[in-house]
């Protein structure tokens, strides 16, 4: 009985510890739904360079700028801060991108990439007052 009670508890335990890596800080999963209060616009394309550059589902990029010789894609990301960089990290090479360098934070995380004729960099963080969302912002040039 109590080997039974003892491999219950240890059940339980690795339980919590997995869906507290799964969910990272934020207690956020990655790819659910965008919360209404991440108040993400209309998507816009891809080019080609990051076109298949891996985002969690529901990720929604809407805003382009031009800057230091830079396309820089901005938008929304559902999800929290570890399990959004441990997708991107672990998704970009799959997709055919090299992570280079990265650096994380409790509030953001981001890296550097090369791949598809280009290089760029990524990075997620969160939004205040918005749990479940991050910003991001892709940059990248051929």
């Amino acid at each position: 009985m109590r080997k039974r009670l003892a491999a219950a508890a240890a059940i339980v335990a690795a339980a919590a510890v997995g869906s507290a890596y799964a969910l990272g800080d934020s207690g956020h999963a990655v790819g659910a739904r965008l919360p209404a209060c991440a108040a993400a616009g209309s998507p816009i394309a891809r080019p080609g360079a990051v076109a298949g550059f891996p985002l969690p589902a529901g990720s929604v990029l809407d805003r382009r700028r031009f800057a230091y010789g830079y396309t820089i894609l901005g938008g929304r990301i559902p999800g929290g801060i570890n399990p959004v960089r441990d997708f991107l990290v672990s998704r970009a090479p799959r997709a055919g991108y090299r992570v280079v360098s990265g650096d994380a934070e409790a509030a953001e995380a981001e890296a550097s990439f090369v791949g598809h004729g280009g290089r760029g960099r990524w990075q997620v963080q969160a939004i205040p007052g918005c749990p479940g969302a991050l910003s991001v912002e892709l940059a990248f040039r051929r």
